[in-house]
């Protein structure tokens, strides 16, 4: 019967302190934990027999030690020392001793414990990191591969910073040196201008559950981040001028700034036009030459930047500054193939690819520019005069065009001028201001030419976007044509 009573009342204390342990905190949780135990021996000293509790005491001193420590386990062994001797009436050194010595046993196994499971803990969060950082790497790279372009590298690079799926960091700015090698010149960034943005954003990304390759793609699409790139993008920052750009600058080394310093105006501003207050500066460097630096923070959730995070962000900046490199050596040699060696103007492969461009689906205008008796200018001055004389002339045509008109040098002394979206009307006026300053540039021995001054013809022909662009430059040839048999120096149109 007595077993039958303890077994019950087992059932019921089990049941009750498993009950009470989902409604209070941790620290009452390991207290009902305690004293869930403690009932247990005393139920079982009043239910069937006090002469197990010697040993059963043992449990309440385990209990405690893994609740409340070592002191927690101490005072446990004192208690239950006080309890045995009140209870039996007999001071058993021996058993005292026993339980201080096993609660000291069970803190030093805890500890133990503890201590491999922190290891474990803090290496597992190393390899997360490494891992993470690897996939970031391999998606930056094969990103890179894919192109050249410097916007869709630079929107790679931030957005594998800054989003859940890359390192993770709230904002990623780059700021890249100028051609003059004296300014930094904010480029592109990514993440809110304020923290309410930034929850904004992250719970459109968890409902759409977009990964790294989609985010870039909706950044280049949906020009995210719109604002705080134009607050970036106005900013030129001299490094004539002391500041902590400077100093990262030409230390070469990354810095972490945990408060903001007063003395310093840069950071100042930063922090007034950005919101800035704890963040990480890390140089793009390759092969020693440097090209800018990128800065990282944790705007929205305030998560503390430590120099872990800045051995993070270097690789990655490294890898962005070879890409950049690569891509500007890129561009250069792309640039140099689509440009005349003699007057910097598109050739005439680069006018080849500009008709097969969308713009010439929809309607533009074509000028066919030809210098006037080009021949006799050769034949009496010189072939090194003669490309002074096209080199100039490049000017004149370059400094006579609005905004989105082209001009590639064509071959010898002519030159061919694209109009998108430009009336006949319109293209007319433009080779008509053409022609007229031609005539009013002094020339070296233009006065040696039959008319006394060095003239252009031009030829005009416009498409609505129906016609193939190569039989509007057929066109503007039978105008240009035109206007010399007229007696040169004037524009004709068809």
């Amino acid at each position: 019967m007595e077993g039958l009573f303890l077994t019950a009342a087992f059932i019921i204390t089990a049941f009750l302190a498993n009950t009470l342990r989902f409604f209070v905190n941790g620290y009452i949780n390991r207290l009902i934990f305690v004293i869930s135990t403690v009932l247990l021996v005393l139920l079982e000293q009043w239910l069937v027999s006090p002469s197990h509790t010697h040993w059963l005491l043992l449990f309440v001193i385990a209990a405690t030690v893994i609740s409340f420590h070592f002191s927690g386990g101490m005072i446990a062994a004192g208690l239950a020392s006080l309890y045995l001797w009140i209870t039996t009436g007999q001071v058993e050194l021996s058993v005292y001793t026993a339980y201080f010595l096993f609660a000291s046993s069970v803190y030093a196994v805890r500890f133990y414990v503890r201590k491999i499971r922190r290891q474990r803990d803090h290496w597992l969060e190393i390899l997360t990191i490494n891992s993470k950082q690897l996939n970031v790497t391999k998606d930056v790279s094969q990103a890179m591969q894919q192109t050249f372009n410097t916007k869709r590298l630079l929107e790679t690079i931030l957005t594998s910073m800054t989003a859940g799926h890359g390192l993770g960091y709230n904002r990623a700015m780059i700021f890249l040196l100028g051609e003059d090698k004296h300014t930094l010149k904010g480029i592109m960034a990514t993440g809110p201008v304020r923290a309410e943005e930034g929850f904004e954003i992250w719970e459109n990304i968890t409902v759409n559950r977009y990964g790294l390759a989609d985010l870039i793609d909706k950044k280049e699409e949906e020009k995210a981040d719109q604002l705080l790139n134009e607050i970036v993008q106005d900013m030129t920052i001299p490094l004539t001028e002391d500041s902590f750009l400077t100093s990262v600058m030409n230390s070469g080394h990354p810095m972490l700034v945990k408060k903001i310093d007063e003395n310093d105006e840069l950071m100042k501003h930063f922090q007034h036009k950005l919101n800035l207050q704890e963040f990480a500066v890390i140089p793009l460097i390759h092969q020693g030459e440097k090209s800018g630096v990128v800065m990282i923070d944790n705007l929205v959730n305030q998560k503390p930047l430590n120099m872990h995070d800045v051995d993070i962000v270097t690789p990655l900046a490294t890898q962005a500054a070879i890409a950049l490199q690569q891509a500007s050596q890129y561009e250069s040699v792309e640039r140099m193939a689509l440009k005349d060696g003699l007057t910097n103007l598109y050739n005439q492969r680069a006018f080849q690819q500009s008709l097969s461009d969308e713009f010439c689906s929809r309607s533009f205008s074509i000028i066919l520019l030809d210098i006037d008796f080009f021949k006799n200018y050769n034949d009496t001055n010189g072939h090194m005069l003669g490309n002074e004389v096209l080199v100039q002339l490049a000017g004149v045509i370059s400094n006579s065009l609005r905004g989105d008109d082209l001009a590639y040098r064509f071959g010898g002394e002519e030159f061919v001028i694209l109009l998108p979206g430009t009336t006949k009307d319109k293209a007319y006026m433009v080779a008509e201001r053409i022609r007229k300053r031609v005539e009013e540039t002094v020339f070296p021995k233009g006065e040696l030419q039959p008319k006394g001054k060095l003239t252009v013809s031009l030829g005009v022909a416009a498409s609505d976007g129906s016609m193939d662009p190569f039989d509007v430059v057929e066109l503007a040839d039978q105008a240009l044509y035109e206007a010399k048999d007229r007696g040169k120096n004037r524009v004709a149109v068809t």
